[in-house]
C-alpha cells in the first residue's frame, strides 16, 4: 500500500475515517472550497509553463512565478519511493510513499533543492507536509545536500519560508516518517478519534454515517 501526506494526516486525525476513505474507499462529497483549490492549483501549474494568469487577482504572484521559471522549476511533479527508500514510478506496485510536489527546482552548483506548496485560504501549519517532501527529495537525489521548504498562501499574498533540511538529518527524517507509517500498518482497530472536527465529518452518526460519534 502506498502512503501519501494526506493519507498519513488523515489517519493521525481520525483512524476510523482513514479506514473508511483509504481502505474501504468510501467517498466524501466535495464542496465549493475544494473545487476552488483545484482550479487555482491548475492555474498556477499553467503559469509555471509560462502561460499568463487568466485571473488578474493573482498578478501579485507573477514576479515569483517568473523567478521559478528562471530556476527551471517543475510543476506538479510526481514522486514515489519504495520501502527501502529507492525512487520508483508513481504507480509502481512497490511504491511505499508517494505524492506530488506543487513546485520544485534544483540548484546543482549549490547541491540543493527547493520545494514549495501553494495553499488557498487561511494560514495553517503545513510543516509536516514539507518535511515529508524534503525527506523524499534527500533520499531520492544523493547529489543534493539540502532542501529548503516554503508555503505560498495565494489568497494572503504571503510566502513563508519553512525549515531547510540537510543530508546529515536524513536518517532522522527517515525514522520520523517510518514511525508514522508503522503506526498505521500496525493498527487493526482504527478506532474513532472524536474531536471538534467531528461536526463537519460526512461519516458522523448524526449525519446518518457509520461512525458511533
Amino acid at each position: 500500500m502506498a502512503y501519501s501526506n494526506s493519507g498519513i494526516k488523515s489517519y493521525e486525525q481520525c483512524p476510523y475515517k482513514y479506514k473508511l476513505t483509504r481502505i474501504e474507499h468510501r467517498q466524501e462529497p466535495t464542496g465549493d472550497a475544494a473545487q476552488r483549490g483545484k482550479d487555482i492549483h491548475y492555474e498556477f501549474e499553467q503559469a509555471l509553463t509560462a502561460l499568463p494568469f487568466l485571473d488578474e487577482a493573482y498578478a501579485f504572484w507573477s514576479d515569483y512565478i517568473n523567478e521559478l521559471i528562471t530556476y527551471g522549476a517543475k510543476s506538479e511533479a510526481e514522486f514515489a519511493v519504495t520501502k527501502d527508500w529507492q525512487p520508483c514510478g508513481f504507480k509502481d506496485e512497490n511504491a511505499w510513499v508517494r505524492g506530488i510536489y506543487d513546485a520544485t527546482y534544483f540548484n546543482s552548483s549549490e547541491k540543493r533543492a527547493h520545494v514549495l506548496d501553494w495553499k488557498t485560504g487561511k494560514e495553517r501549519d503545513y510543516g509536516d507536509q514539507l518535511k515529508l517532501y524534503a525527506t523524499v527529495l534527500l533520499a531520492s537525489y544523493p547529489e543534493i545536500n539540502s532542501v529548503s521548504t516554503e508555503v505560498c498562501y495565494i489568497d494572503l499574498k504571503k510566502r513563508v519560508q519553512l525549515t531547510t533540511y540537510t543530508r546529515e538529518q536524513l536518517d532522522e527524517l527517515k525514522t520520523w516518517l517510518t514511525n508514522r507509517i508503522t503506526k498505521i500498518e500496525n493498527d487493526d482497530v482504527y478506532a474513532p478519534k472524536p474531536d471538534y472536527g467531528c461536526r463537519w465529518c460526512h461519516f458522523r452518526k448524526s449525519n446518518g454515517g457509520p461512525c458511533q460519534w
